[in-house]
């Protein structure tokens, strides 16, 4: 199981040889709201890294994203244990996130937030920064889970895309396999569906089918179903 599940579960990424990297895109917080992101300096030189939290509200298909600012300051649920770090060359960090809403907050529903970690260049012993062309940095989701997950959804296979509403209250993960002996690249899809969340998905081309074999799985893999959905019409 667990290793049929890998695909959905992490998230692996890269930049090239050289790069600011981050170990998940997606991170759920643990039962206190808390969560740990690790972030690793590739790059040739000293970084100066920064981050930022907004908040996201789901709300079909629109998602309303407030930043925390110190101007709003009083209605922060969450927070970074550091918002600026200096991380050197080959160097690796952690930055904690921690809850503020003790029993303050409902969480009848997930709480999503982005957090976005903007990399610079950083000038050592008072010189000169290098000069770089593109500053590459990332906006993982950090979600904290409803207390009492309700998985309820409706998938819809249209052909070369598929539409998903998620009408529960927690997210969830969406894997497609479609791969066979014949068919051994490209044939793959994962997607991250938030609560309350309506949207189309494009699908690769050698992912669709007039049955898609999809998988479902919630956070912590207590809700794992499979199932076939057909090509609408049929």
């Amino acid at each position: 199981m667990k290793k049929r599940l890998g695909l959905f579960i992490i998230l692996a990424f890269s930049q090239g040889a050289q790069a600011l990297t981050i170990d998940k895109m997606v991170l759920v917080g643990d039962k206190a709201g808390n969560g740990i992101f690790t972030l690793t300096n590739d790059l040739q030189y000293t970084s100066f890294i920064t981050g930022e939290i907004t908040k996201y509200d789901v709300d079909g298909e629109i998602i309303n994203k407030t930043q925390y600012t110190k101007d709003n300051l009083s209605d922060w649920e969450i927070t970074l244990s550091n918002s600026k770090i200096i991380l050197e060359s080959g160097r690796t960090k952690q930055v904690g996130v921690r809850s503020l809403c003790g029993q303050s907050c409902d969480f009848a529903q997930d709480h999503v937030y982005q957090i976005n970690f903007v990399p610079t260049p950083y000038a050592e012993d008072g010189g000169e920064a290098p000069i770089v062309a593109v500053n590459i940095g990332y906006a993982p989701l950090y979600i904290i889970p409803a207390a009492q997950p309700d998985m309820k959804f409706t998938i819809k296979n249209l052909g070369d895309k598929i539409y998903v509403e998620n009408t529960g209250n927690t997210f969830f993960r969406l894997g497609i396999d479609q791969c066979s002996v014949a068919v051994t690249e490209n044939c793959r899809a994962a997607f991250t569906v938030l609560a309350g969340r309506k949207k189309y998905y494009k699908l690769p081309k050698n992912t669709q089918s007039d049955e898609l074999k999809v998988i479902i799985v919630n956070h912590d893999e207590t809700f794992v179903r499979r199932q076939v959905i057909k090509l609408e019409g049929e």
